[in-house]
């Protein structure tokens, strides 16, 4: 059953990439009562660990926390902000978002991103997404009472509106990847009332993908895993204009994604089809190389040995904008689909250690 209280909340707390302190707290007080330990690391990375600290298998089950923003890049005489992209935005969308200043001092400042009338643009420039530097941010308050409280640097977030469509979908921005840190959470809420025995299983809500994957490399150099489940978001194909012959086959509502490409190992991937079809959990297969190096499974797996890691997705429509849609039986496939592939990782290690 969905917790809608604490995912709208989790949507609603900002996380621009490099300020995700205050969702992270978010994160580890849901699940404080279920871990053993949290933690937070010098980037932002919260932890929190359920199962056998001394166990010899280590599983990082992780999900990026961050999501695409601006900052304050030069505050003009009049008082209107200029901004700079933290992360991937799609300029198409920008124009006439509603925002949030985070201010230096505390403050939250609402404001809206402005443009030039479409009546007093050339008739060619009309059908171009304008450049960021041509946009500005507009609180509304004086020059005097920008200044007072707003400082170069400040982060600026989409403003919050989460909205469930029908019996299952859910509209929010920062689904991407939001979402996947409401799986990992759940997933380790569940995975802390199992007695496990030979693993040690982590729960990280990661900082700055968007900006990188650079939370991944700094956690997965921390927790040197075994092995390593990343939760994410895909593009779905089931909107016009997306042919599946190019994409792939993904669809909203039937299933938690399993990935078949470079960032998962082959092994691995093939086991969580296993655990999949054992379980009868819903999931869809997806070899589309799209997103291929550009997750942070892509950064786990290379650390410092080599992990064997898992990119798990969930189909989302519209990615990168206010308005993403995902579904929430997607989810709740991709929850039980991680306690079911920790369970049979607790009997495999249990079986190598008696071989021993």
């Amino acid at each position: 059953m969905t917790n809608k209280q604490f995912l709208t909340k989790l949507l609603e707390t900002p996380s621009v990439s490099g300020y995700e302190e205050v969702a992270g707290q978010l994160f580890l007080d849901y699940l404080k009562s279920a871990a053993y330990k949290t933690d937070i690391d010098v980037l932002n990375n919260s932890y929190a660990f359920v199962g056998n600290p001394k166990a010899k298998t280590t599983v990082m089950v992780e999900a990026h926390i961050d999501e695409i923003g601006f900052q304050v890049l030069y505050i003009n005489d009049d008082g209107y902000l200029y901004i700079r992209k933290n992360g991937g935005i799609d300029l198409c969308c920008v124009p006439g978002s509603k925002v949030e200043i985070l201010a230096s001092d505390g403050t939250v400042v609402p404001g809206v991103i402005g443009k030039k009338p479409i009546h007093l643009i050339p008739a060619d420039d009309r059908k171009k997404a304008p450049d960021l530097d041509k946009l500005w941010v507009d609180t509304g308050l004086t020059p005097e009472e920008v200044k007072k409280h707003i400082s170069v640097g400040d982060p600026v977030c989409f403003a919050p509106g989460v909205s469930f469509l029908g019996p299952h979908k859910v509209s929010s921005k920062g689904l991407d990847d939001k979402i996947g840190v409401y799986i990992v959470a759940e997933a380790m809420r569940k995975l802390g009332k199992v007695k496990l025995e030979n693993v040690n299983v982590c729960g990280v809500a990661s900082s700055q993908e968007e900006v990188g994957c650079r939370g991944a490399v700094v956690g997965s150099a921390n927790l040197d895993p075994d092995y390593s489940i990343s939760l994410d978001v895909t593009f779905a194909t089931d909107v016009p204009d997306c042919p599946k012959q190019k994409h792939g086959d993904i669809t909203l509502g039937k299933g938690i994604v399993i990935t078949r490409h470079l960032d998962s190992h082959r092994k691995f991937s093939q086991l969580a089809q296993m655990v999949a079809k054992k379980h009868k959990i819903a999931h869809q297969m997806s070899a589309n190389d799209s997103a291929t190096g550009g997750t942070n499974a892509s950064k786990i797996q290379l650390s410092n040995k080599g992990v064997r890691s898992l990119l798990l997705s969930i189909p989302n429509r519209y990615m990168h904008t206010t308005a993403e849609v995902c579904d929430m039986r997607d989810v709740e496939a991709g929850i039980d689909l991680i306690v079911a592939i920790v369970e049979n990782l607790e009997k495999t290690a249990s079986k190598v250690q008696d071989s021993k």
